[in-house]
């Protein structure tokens, strides 16, 4: 009787007992939001969806398992950006990723409270997204991408390239949600362009529909080389602008990765793989409690010259060797 009292009992109790695999916590799934005026077509586009995953996998976020990524993408269209960061504040993320100026105020607009990691932010102290690159105060924080200091670097890269140059068509994009954002980038060219004796003519597009108007003025007219903005705007056409450079046989110099692999002539830009890797750290460490406020702003600290010869050939030009010496890449 006794023995048949404790089997009923320990058959009771392991009965209670919870089953393992109910028992093992599952893991938080973690949502991260990812915000961008490109197209997720575009080369920017593709990179973003194959890097920044990469990034926090290295991290320990799998998407799957631990992580859920929201991407939303604005096709080169600023008006959508203010609908789209809503979107995102809605969905409840834990922190969010705006890549670039436009969409980093629009998701800053969109949220006080929800963690904003900058990618590639351009002058965040100058135009009022971050207070301080030490402190940045309020929700936002992240990597920075252009200064100054870089565009006066390309603008002597393109007149050491082709010291000749006189006349220099500026293609770039005024799609900021301020004004004030356009008068820093022209004043670093404009002193850039100063002290090298160059004169310089903005072409402005604010739509990707504006590109092939623009590329025909620039055509029409008699400049001896072009400066490449790399905004968003512009970088769903790039397979476009790079096909009209070619056939006018203008040498250029753009401020984004790629820009030479596509067919441009050279590019000098911040290593996009830091920004990414670094971008997931933020990411990572807000995550783990940080607040943005107390994370000092990432500055590039690793810049790529990559070189197209093969292009130099089409359009008649010959690299300096002091250049080529430099090049962190060459394609010939």
């Amino acid at each position: 009787m006794v023995t048949r009292r404790r089997f009923f009992l320990v058959l009771g109790a392991g009965a209670l007992a919870p089953c393992p695999s109910f028992a093992q916590q599952q893991p938080k799934v973690w949502r991260v939001g990812f915000l961008s005026l490109d197209t997720s077509r575009s080369d920017a586009g593709q990179s973003a969806l194959e890097q920044f995953p990469a990034a926090l996998a290295k991290l320990g976020y799998r998407e799957g398992k631990n992580l859920a990524i929201e991407w939303r993408w604005a096709d080169g269209r600023t008006g959508d950006l203010r609908e789209l960061a809503v979107g995102l504040v809605r969905a409840q993320l834990d922190v969010i990723v705006a890549r670039t100026n436009d969409p980093i105020r629009a998701a800053k607009d969109a949220t006080r409270s929800i963690p904003i990691i900058m990618l590639n932010g351009s002058f965040p102290v100058e135009t009022g997204l971050v207070e301080s690159f030490a402190r940045p105060g309020g929700n936002v924080t992240g990597t920075a991408y252009v200064s100054s200091e870089t565009i006066a670097k390309q603008m002597q890269l393109l007149k050491e390239i082709v010291p000749r140059a006189r006349r220099v068509a500026i293609l770039w994009t005024n799609a900021s949600s301020t004004r004030q954002f356009e008068q820093i980038v022209r004043t670093a060219l404009d002193r850039a362009a100063g002290r090298l004796e160059l004169r310089i003519q903005y072409f402005e597009v604010r739509r990707p529909e504006d590109i092939a108007g623009a590329l025909e003025d620039i055509s029409s007219s008699n400049f001896d080389a072009l400066w490449f903005q790399g905004s968003s705007v512009l970088r769903t056409r790039i397979d476009q602008i790079v096909a009209a450079l070619l056939k006018r046989k203008l040498p250029s110099i753009a401020n984004i990765p790629l820009f030479a692999e596509k067919g441009g002539l050279i590019h000098y830009a911040p290593d996009v793989k830091e920004f990414f890797e670094r971008t997931a750290d933020y990411v990572d460490r807000v995550l783990k409690s940080a607040k943005p406020a107390d994370l000092p702003v990432h500055q590039p600290t690793r810049y790529e010259l990559v070189v197209n010869v093969k292009t130099a050939r089409a359009i008649g030009i010959a690299i300096p060797p002091a250049v080529l010496a430099r090049a962190d890449r060459v394609i010939e």
